[in-house]
């Protein structure tokens, strides 16, 4: 299954990713850069693949540490393998579990997840990409529960979802007495739909924030706000 892995080299931290598991996105680059600038304190990131959010947050957040959780064995392995190699290892752990059975003895004060998606899609052919896109594996009522049995008093979560799925999200975090404050909605560029949506919220109700995101401009150059994110991890964007 390794035939197809391959090695992402950023500026700190190098991730192999690909077989078994999916390959690292741009939008979820972008999550991770986004959701570590409010991470703080014991972190815990479900859903981790190879570990790429919680490589971010230990990289922006040098007081965090990071629980990885994995449901897949083999993927899990491969998060534990790129944090072992990590100048951050020790404040990084995965851990092959099942969020909807996992227990902590402490409350997190950040939780985050790029959670798969896809509902009601044809099986994929690979396992492990099945387990990695399918919402069959982790609902957004799963996930909403499993946050809020986790979360601390005064924690933050983060996920990234499409429009149509965080919207099933949204509903079932409010039966928990969960709220979003923030919203950014991710685009390819200026004139095209939504991608993603980025969302962070916590136990305590306010207005909603909507903000905006292109990944490119109009003219097929990186825009200013997504270079501004990228820049601490990407080797391609110049430190200033």
């Amino acid at each position: 299954m390794a035939e197809n892995r391959s090695t992402f080299e950023f500026k700190q931290f190098s991730l192999n990713h690909g077989n078994p598991g999916l390959k690292i996105s741009t939008e979820a680059c972008l999550f991770g850069s986004w959701s570590s600038l409010k991470a703080r304190g014991k972190c815990l990131d479900i859903g981790t693949g190879c570990g790429l959010l919680a490589s971010m947050i230990t990289q922006a957040q040098p007081s965090s540490t990071v629980i990885a959780l994995e449901i897949h064995p083999e993927v899990a392995k491969v998060a534990s393998e790129n944090f072992n190699s990590s100048p951050f290892k020790e404040r990084l752990q995965a851990i092959e579990a099942n969020i909807l059975t996992f227990k902590s003895e402490e409350k997190f004060d950040f939780i985050c997840s790029n959670p798969p998606f896809f509902t009601n899609h044809l099986a994929a052919s690979d396992e492990a990409k099945h387990m990695a896109i399918h919402a069959d594996h982790l609902s957004p009522g799963d996930l909403a529960d499993s946050i809020d049995r986790l979360l601390s008093d005064e924690g933050e979560f983060a996920v990234l979802y499409p429009a149509d799925v965080l919207a099933l999200f949204e509903q079932s975090i409010q039966a928990n007495g969960l709220f979003i404050h923030e919203k950014v909605t991710i685009h390819s560029n200026p004139s095209s739909p939504v991608l993603r949506i980025m969302a962070c919220g916590s136990r305590k109700k306010s207005p909603i924030q909507h903000k905006r995101i292109n990944i490119k401009n109009d003219l097929g150059d990186y825009s200013p706000e997504f270079i501004e994110l990228l820049r601490p991890y990407y080797i391609i964007f110049p430190s200033q």
